[in-house]
């Protein structure tokens, strides 16, 4: 699959200089700061000349790929702007690189099972892992986010709640898979986690204040609902979003858009209670690889904007679930194989491309992670009913 990917970006490369990745997106965004014209920064019109200067006139496009994230995160970008265009895609692939390889080292230092490999092996099963390849073919920011939540869940294993709040904050360039981890999180007792994610949240609302003014700022919410609904200005089609959404209107297209958007977003808020009510029956401190991985797919499901480089989220589920059942469920066979049999079909690579270019139909990787939620629901319930050991119980009763 790894040597699959690399002929397949092979062959995409002249696309890729020409600017057709979501790459752009940044690049155009940074180039707007970069002048000055902050304020500006969501006028579309700004944002298609900007782009039409840096990378040319792209003949499928009749306006600009548009920037919906907060203006905070273009400052990341602002250096790479002096760069052209295509050198500056590289520089950005190889800075996900240096991230995935910080992923694996630092996942070493909680997750057990991984110290029995080096960090470069790691990292080449995460680049056979389509979600990340598409991540690198996009020029996209999912590994960074990915980088942020494995910051934040060493935290948590630190007991270090409101560091772990911190680290998640710095993620809100991504609001929709962020905030329904927060939410688990402190629905199931760690409240602290929300004092370091609020303060760092705030000060991230100023600092995009500061870059494009509040006016600008306000329009923001608008701006980026009118994208998302809207295919042609840039939004993800029902069949290229692997989330409840894009199940549901892809799958029950009779329904009308407005009703389809109703059962769809009922079913992610009722998604999001179930997995609350399952990790809250389970309070067992010894649970929390359990308890974040269910948060981490919960939100890529319930997230109203999902696309196939955001499931590189998985990465950090698929290591806490596969180190869990190497080393807790080393004698359950049974166990074992429920808990990752659902999550199969998703590290299939040339089922992705299927399809994303012959199906149009990636929605259907919904259905088993839906599958997946379910059966890690399932374990933590069975986890929280066994009794403790004595040991456990005389260590517990000592704190």
């Amino acid at each position: 699959m790894l040597c699959l990917h690399l002929l397949f970006f092979i062959s995409l490369r002249e696309r890729i200089r020409r600017g057709y990745p979501d790459f752009t997106v940044f690049y155009t965004a940074a180039t707007i700061l970069r002048d000055g014209r902050g304020h500006q920064l969501y006028d579309e019109h700004v944002q298609y000349e900007v782009q039409v200067k840096s990378v040319g006139q792209i003949a499928t496009r009749r306006g600009p790929l548009p920037y919906i994230h907060p203006p905070f995160e273009a400052l990341i970008f602002v250096p790479l702007s002096w760069l052209p265009y295509p050198q500056a895609f590289a520089v950005w692939d190889l800075l996900n690189l240096v991230a995935l390889c910080g992923v694996a080292l630092l996942l070493r230092r909680s997750v057990d099972t991984l110290r029995l490999i080096p960090p470069w092996q790691f990292v080449s099963v995460c680049l056979a892992f389509f979600p990340v390849f598409d991540c690198f073919l996009q020029g996209q920011d999912s590994i960074l986010l990915l980088l942020l939540c494995v910051l934040g869940f060493n935290a948590l294993k630190r007991e270090n709640d409101v560091l772990a709040g911190c680290w998640l904050g710095l993620g809100v360039f991504k609001f929709q898979f962020v905030i329904p981890i927060v939410l688990l999180l402190v629905i199931w007792k760690r409240r602290r986690v929300a004092i370091g994610f609020g303060v760092v949240s705030a000060l991230l609302v100023l600092v995009s204040a500061g870059l494009s003014g509040w006016q600008s700022l306000l329009q923001y919410p608008a701006f980026v609902l009118r994208i998302t609904k809207s295919p042609s200005t840039g939004g993800v089609a029902a069949g290229f979003a692997p989330n409840l959404r894009g199940l549901v209107l892809g799958l029950f297209s009779l329904l009308s858009k407005p009703g389809g958007t109703v059962v769809a977003l009922l079913l992610s808020l009722l998604l999001v209670f179930l997995a609350a009510m399952k990790g809250r029956e389970a309070s067992r401190p010894k649970r929390l690889e359990l308890h974040f991985s269910l948060a981490v797919a919960v939100s890529v499901l319930a997230a109203w904007q999902t696309n196939m480089h955001d499931l590189s989220l998985l990465v950090l589920p698929l290591a806490l679930i596969g180190d869990y059942c190497l080393r807790t469920l080393a004698q359950e066979p049974r166990r074992r194989l429920f808990l990752l049999l659902p999550v199969l079909p998703v590290l299939v690579s040339p089922l992705w491309i299927v399809l994303w270019l012959v199906g149009g139909a990636v929605n259907l990787m919904a259905i088993p992670l839906l599958w997946w939620v379910w059966e890690i629901g399932k374990e933590l319930s069975r986890s929280g009913s066994v009794s403790l050991s004595p040991g456990y119980a005389g260590e517990s009763g000592s704190r």
